[in-house]
């Protein structure tokens, strides 16, 4: 299953977080342990999105878990599917 994650800084927060770069590498590591599709720091706001899909649930929800802990508030968490994949959850949920 694919994920978008969106994942705010406070301004705090973020200084805090800019403060000890091995922070950041420790978050970037946890989410490139699973098929990492992109990860995007936005550039007018301090803001994280990343997309993934998600092979092991494990692993997803501590890289979910370290992103929780280290902003100190819980990411918005989206599943989503491509066009190609889209017919399939269909089916899988029923809708003809």
């Amino acid at each position: 299953m694919k994920y978008v994650i969106l994942a705010d800084l406070d301004p705090e927060i973020g200084l805090e977080i800019e403060a000890e770069p091995e922070k950041i590498q420790e978050l970037i590591d946890k989410w490139r342990a699973q098929n990492l599709l992109g990860m995007y720091f936005a550039l007018t706001s301090r803001r994280l999105t990343i997309i993934v899909e998600a092979d092991s649930e494990d692993v997803f929800f501590e890289a979910l878990h370290l992103t929780w802990t280290l902003t100190l508030d819980y990411p918005e968490v989206y599943p989503v599917a491509g066009l190609d994949e889209f017919p399939d959850l269909l089916r899988r949920a029923g809708v003809s």
